[in-house]
């Protein structure tokens, strides 16, 4: 009888352990996976909002706003604080290594206003085509709504999670057909998306805009 109990614990422990191996920790690596993708999405959105604000001021300058777009990001790529600071040459590191993707893999489009807005309500300046921003109080309503500038950023998320993420870029290459998120998906990351739109508070330049 004391050998039948003995057997009977030993097997509710393997038991245990295997439902705790193939159904527990995947779904916990899954839900850990999930939530850093929500941080990076919170982090993008506003880096987002920051590349808008100094594509803004600087004729959407492609460029600025891509420089300004890993200055945000920089958060998402430190990995140790050390007494709740971040060493200067950590940092570097960082923005490095947020440069490198934004400019690699990331995408920073935008959306509006289009060439064809410039064409159309644009003007000659300093011997290049712009949407003029200054009295545009007094300007017609359709240079005015060619002054908001809207932006949007596609980041390739690295997927950290062990299981879980190989899982889920697995799944991405499969089912994500976006030819946007190519890039992101061949390198096995996960692609998010943020937009801001922002007043512009500069001429709109021609090179900005497709």
């Amino acid at each position: 009888m004391r050998v039948s109990n003995h057997v009977e614990r030993g097997a509710t422990l393997v038991e245990f352990a295997l439902v705790l191996t193939l159904g527990v920790l995947p779904l916990v690596l899954g839900i850990l996976q999930v939530a850093a993708l929500l941080v990076a999405k919170n982090e993008l959105n506003l880096a987002a909002y920051m590349a808008a604000r100094q594509g803004a001021v600087s004729g959407a300058d492609p460029d600025a706003m891509r420089r300004e777009l890993a200055r945000s990001m920089v958060a998402m790529y430190v990995r140790v604080a050390r007494a709740g600071a971040v060493p200067a040459a950590d940092v570097a590191v960082a923005y490095a290594a947020a440069m490198a993707d934004v400019t690699a893999l990331d995408t920073l489009a935008v959306l509006s206003p289009t060439r064809a807005v410039l064409d159309r309500v644009g003007i000659n300046r300093g011997g290049r085509r712009v949407i003029p921003n200054d009295s545009i109080e007094f300007r017609a309503a359709a240079v005015q709504a060619a002054n908001v500038l809207t932006i949007e950023v596609t980041h390739c998320q690295p997927l950290v999670v062990p299981l879980a993420g190989p899982a889920l870029a697995l799944a991405l290459a499969v089912l994500d057909a976006d030819p946007r998120h190519r890039r992101c998906v061949a390198f096995g990351r996960a692609p998010i998306a943020a937009r801001a739109s922002l007043v512009m508070q500069s001429d709109v330049h021609a090179d900005a805009l497709r």
